[in-house]
This record gives structure tokens, C-alpha cells and sequence, in this order.
């Protein structure tokens, strides 16, 4: 599902603008090259944030997002400029543009479009919480009764994936050579319930981000395991389908003397953990600071199924990849 996207009447730029975004920040980005494609794409898909730029031949951005806000006014836009004045600039934050960044700037790109992205998950989890922000922990600076209170809250949460694997994963568990008939049990053991994989940090007021506390802060991150475990049970709104199965039964035909036929010689059953993963936002607020800190984190927590495949490796030095589903062993 887009969540970004890049609006320039040359197509090389809108590409390129893009490609950049979704390197440096994980985010799927939808290059758009002209304003019917950019209309659509916000009716379309969850849209949070939108760059748009201001001098197009059929429509400028000021223009263009007045549209857009018609459809989602939710949307974060920027503006992106090579020759706007500074009363279209006046104009477009007058209007509701978020930020804009100069043409000659564009390596601030992706950092602006994730602080924006953040700030719209920040805004959507303020309309939907009754009650506030659930707050995950609570401490103290300097003295226990005295001093800068620190809190942590889990202010929004997006599901990414279901059924992700870290590539590097997979382990072979059982291995098949040609001829041979072999019967597969499904026993695996994983160590990481609850992985930090990336964090980065914006209006940062203190050193270190919240990836390194909480790997030093055992109540921290449980706190935010057992918030995350609860989000994702009231944000799931459907199963993966799994089938239960303690063994199955491999065969492969038997190698044959003609060089013409490239058979499989030998075939892997491989599995590897399937993880959620998860982009959460927490805030770290201080009594001492004015403006909290956002950080956003890609989170992996694991929920006890497998994913599998077959990688089948033949005759003629080539191989095959299978996916086959995921599996839950029998507890």
C-alpha cells in the first residue's frame, strides 16, 4: 500500500524523488505525473503524505492540494520548489501545506516526509484514543520524589506485514536427494519474541535514541512488547490461515543417464520464523522540555507460526524457490 506520494510534471524527477524516499525510509512512494494520477492514487490508497510540485503546467500544487484535501484533508503536503516566490510559499502554509523544501534541497527529502508521516500517525492516534495516550512507563531523574519526570507513550501503530521472515532466517530442515523418499517433521525453536530493527529520531532533545534504552531497560521494553501485543489484537482485523501438520512426505524421482533431462538432484525443506512487523511511534516526554520526542521504530514480535519453503537444486546447476505456506507446530 503507497503511503507517499511524489507529484512533478517531469517523470525523470517524480521517479527519481521516489526512489530516494522509499531507500532512506522504508516507505512505499507512488511517483505521480500529473494530477488526475495523483487524485486517484489518494482515493486509492492511505495516503499520509503528499509532495507536490508547485510550478506544473496543468495545475500548480496549491491547486492541486485544495483537491486533494476535498478527498483525504487529513494528508500532510509539502511543497516541492525550484521558483515559487515567497508569497506562493506564504500562500501554500496559509493554505494547509505542512513544510516545503527547495528543488536544491532534495537530500532533506526523505527525512522531511518521515518527520511528516509521524506527525500524521501522531494526529490520527490523538483522534482516535479516548482517554489520552497509553502511557508505558513513568520515572524520575536525579531524585526518586524530586526532579525531571520522564514519560514513554505509544501514541500510533501501523501493521506492516503478517507474515514477515528476516531474509538470512531460513535453516534447512530437512534435505532430499533424488530417489529418495523421506518424511519431514516440523520442529523449530526461536529465541526473539520482541526485535527493535531500525529507529530513527526527530526533535531529538536528549543523546541516544529509544532503540538503545530500551535494549537497556528490561521494563521499558516489556511495556512496549505487551502495548504492541495489545494494539495488534485490537488492529487485526483478519487471520492468516494455517494448516497444523506434524509430517509430510517427500519424494523425488530417480536420476536418469539422459542429458537431456535436467531433473532435481536435490531438494531443501526450509523454514524460518514469520514475524509481525510493525511501525509504532512513541513519544518520550520530559517536565524539563517543551516538545516531546517522536521516534518512530520497526518492530518484529513474534507469534509462533513458520513460514516455509522448498528450494529445489538442478541437474544443470540452476534452482527453484518455493514458498508453502506457514505452519504451526503442534504445541
Amino acid at each position: 500500500m503507497y503511503a507517499v506520494i511524489v507529484v512533478d510534471d517531469s517523470a525523470s524527477m517524480a521517479d527519481q524523488l521516489a526512489e530516494l524516499i522509499k531507500l532512506r525510509t522504508g516507505l512505499q512512494v507512488l511517483a505521480c505525473h500529473t494530477p488526475e494520477e495523483a487524485l486517484v492514487a489518494v482515493q486509492e490508497y492511505p495516503i499520509r503524505v503528499a509532495l507536490l510540485d508547485q510550478r506544473m503546467p496543468l495545475r500548480s500544487g496549491t491547486a492541486l492540494y485544495s483537491d486533494i484535501r476535498q478527498i483525504a484533508p487529513e494528508v500532510k503536503a509539502v511543497m516541492v520548489t525550484g521558483e515559487a516566490s515567497s508569497s506562493e510559499v506564504g500562500q501554500a502554509l496559509t493554505l494547509g501545506f505542512s513544510d516545503y523544501v527547495q528543488k536544491g534541497e532534495v537530500s532533506k527529502l526523505p527525512e522531511v516526509v518521515l518527520k511528516w508521516y509521524c506527525q500524521y500517525e501522531i494526529d490520527s492516534a490523538a483522534d482516535a484514543a479516548s482517554g489520552g495516550f497509553e502511557i508505558l512507563e513513568v520515572g524520575r531523574r536525579r531524585f526518586l520524589l524530586f526532579g525531571d519526570r520522564i514519560q514513554y507513550r505509544l501514541v500510533a501503530l501501523e501493521v506492516l506485514d503478517d507474515a514477515y521472515v528476516v531474509p538470512d532466517s531460513w535453516s534447512t530442515v530437512q534435505q532430499i536427494n533424488a530417489g529418495q523418499e523421506r518424511k519431514c517433521t516440523y520442529s523449530v525453536s526461536v529465541k526473539d519474541t520482541f526485535i527493535v530493527e531500525d529507529s530513527r529520531q526527530y526533535a531529538a532533545k536528549a543523546k541516544g535514541g529509544l532503540a538503545g534504552e530500551l535494549s537497556k531497560n528490561a521494563k521499558l521494553s516489556a511495556s512496549v512488547e505487551s502495548a504492541v501485543t495489545r494494539a495488534v489484537k485490537k488492529t487485526r482485523t483478519s487471520e492468516v490461515a494455517v494448516t497444523e501438520t506434524e509430517e509430510v512426505t517427500y519424494r523425488l524421482p530417480e536420476e536418469t543417464s539422459d542429458p537431456e533431462v535436467n531433473y532435481v538432484k536435490s531438494r531443501h525443506i526450509q523454514c524460518a520464523p514469520a514475524y509481525k512487523r510493525l511501525r509504532l511511534v512513541v513519544e518520550k516526554s520530559c517536565t524539563c522540555c517543551e516538545q516531546g520526542n517522536f521516534e518512530p521504530l520497526i518492530v518484529l514480535s513474534f507469534g509462533g507460526a513458520y513460514a516455509t519453503q522448498q528450494v529445489d537444486y538442478y541437474r544443470d546447476g540452476t534452482s527453484a524457490t518455493i514458498a508453502t505456506g506457514l505452519i504451526r507446530p503442534p504445541s
